[in-house]
């Protein structure tokens, strides 16, 4: 459980106090060449392209896990994640060395995606395969709990150094986050080297049944499933880029709110979703995965304009309380419950590849959010455009799961092909051929 916590809280404390540096300082330092608004665009793009090497990372260290064993893979990513994090608080600035500086920062962000791109889809697979039938809703829900504690130590982090004269901030105390990541992978190096293999992983070594090519078969024989958690897995994506990095952005640079009202509203809300996350896995197992999947989903649908008229009321309480609700509550609800659901989506031979893809596909677009969402909210004036777009993969992520199959019942030892649907079992039961 730690092992598979600590990366995760890595993972996100980067990506966050990334984005959150994109949004109030980066610009200013590495694009100083550009108008204000062109250079925060610009960080922002430098935060989205880690995104799209998330993908090519995790599928290439996720096989990995398929083929050598889920500890050496978590291993790896966690040295990935830990060193190019603390290598950006060490990077001289546009002003010091010119044009190198961002592609320096740009580098960084790229080892740190490939090694990202493994670390949730790993941890969910090692925690499932080390947990019961009857409590893996619970466990599998606490990578999700990483998440949180990352965004808090890197909102509570900046939220401090907000505190700074700007001229100090902007000199040094921005690199502070940065190089925390040093000793982050320090310790979680030494919790992952003590961790055994998972019992599933050795069962196959044990029985020599390891897929040489585990994302071939993975598209051969379950591409149902590789599609429908993909698409179910979206809707948090976009949602945690959007309320945890656009919604400072929005509240700041939009609506002229002192940098720390967003700030306490992303640190509050994930000081909630610590409390929601193993609420909603427990619920999970009592109830199943889908009916819970889909009240997340359906929440989000239905607040996604409330969120943005509350925090245009420019209400200090509200901006925090709508942030709360939609990513403390509802997103935290849908990514809580999707460990247990894809981990048991899949065959325990190709578990590792299967998940980190499915995670990882949605991640260009949700590293993108920030830009499109400055983009939208630009061209079109108004926030409704940017509630459309989120909106949009809300209802992608319902329809997948509402197609898709309940897990619970499958457990993480089946070794299968893409599970039947109700239609067919319905058939099969009455004797009648499909």
């Amino acid at each position: 459980m730690a092992s598979s916590v600590v990366g995760t809280v890595l993972e996100w404390y980067d990506f966050y106090i990334y984005g959150t540096a994109a949004t109030l300082v980066l610009g200013k330092l590495f694009f100083p060449d550009l108008s204000p608004l062109a250079g925060m665009l610009a960080a922002f793009a430098t935060y989205g392209i880690g995104f799209f090497f998330k993908p090519v990372g995790g599928i290439i260290l996720s096989r990995f896990g398929d083929t050598f064993g889920r500890k050496r893979v978590m291993i790896l990513s966690l040295v990935a994640m830990g060193l190019a994090t603390g290598a950006v608080g060490l990077l001289p600035t546009y002003e010091a060395i010119g044009v190198a500086a961002p592609v320096l920062l740009v580098l960084l962000r790229l080892i740190q995606s490939i090694g990202a791109g493994a670390e949730y889809g790993g941890a969910i697979t090692l925690v499932s395969e080390y947990s019961t039938d009857k409590r893996r809703g619970l466990m599998a829900s606490l990578p999700a709990m990483g998440v949180s504690l990352g965004i808090l130590m890197g909102t509570g982090m900046f939220a401090l150094l907000s505190l700074m004269p700007d001229d100090k901030f902007e000199s040094w105390g921005w690199r502070i986050p940065f190089l925390i990541g040093f000793s982050l992978v320090a310790v979680g190096l030494y919790i992952r080297t003590q961790v055994d293999e998972t019992p599933e992983f050795e069962k196959l070594k044990e029985e020599n049944r390891i897929v040489k090519a585990p994302l071939r078969w993975l598209w051969s024989e379950q591409r149902r499933n590789l599609l429908i958690a993909a698409g179910a897995r979206s809707a948090d994506a976009v949602g945690g880029q959007l309320f945890n990095v656009f919604a400072i952005a929005y509240s700041t640079s939009y609506l002229d709110l002192p940098k720390h009202v967003g700030l306490t509203g992303v640190m509050a809300a994930n000081l909630v979703g610590l409390v929601v996350i193993p609420f909603t896995g427990s619920i999970a197992d009592k109830y199943g995965r889908r009916p819970v999947y889909l009240g997340g989903l359906a929440f989000l649908a239905l607040f996604t304009f409330p969120f943005f008229w509350m925090v245009n009321t420019e209400s200090y309480l509200l901006v925090v309380v709508a942030l709360v609700l939609a990513y403390g509550f509802g997103v935290k609800v849908i990514l809580s419950v999707s460990g247990a659901y894809l981990a048991e989506l899949f065959d325990t031979r190709v578990r590792s590849s299967a998940v980190t893809t499915a995670r990882t596909a949605s991640d260009p677009i949700a590293g993108l959010t920030p830009l499109i969402a400055t983009s939208l909210l630009a061209a079109a004036g108004s926030y409704w455009a940017v509630a459309l777009f989120f909106l949009g993969f809300v209802l992608l992520a319902f329809y997948c799961v509402f197609i898709g199959p309940e897990t619970q019942r499958l457990g993480v030892n089946h070794d299968d092909t893409d599970t039947p649907t109700p239609l067919q079992e319905h058939l099969v039961s009455k004797g009648e051929t499909r």
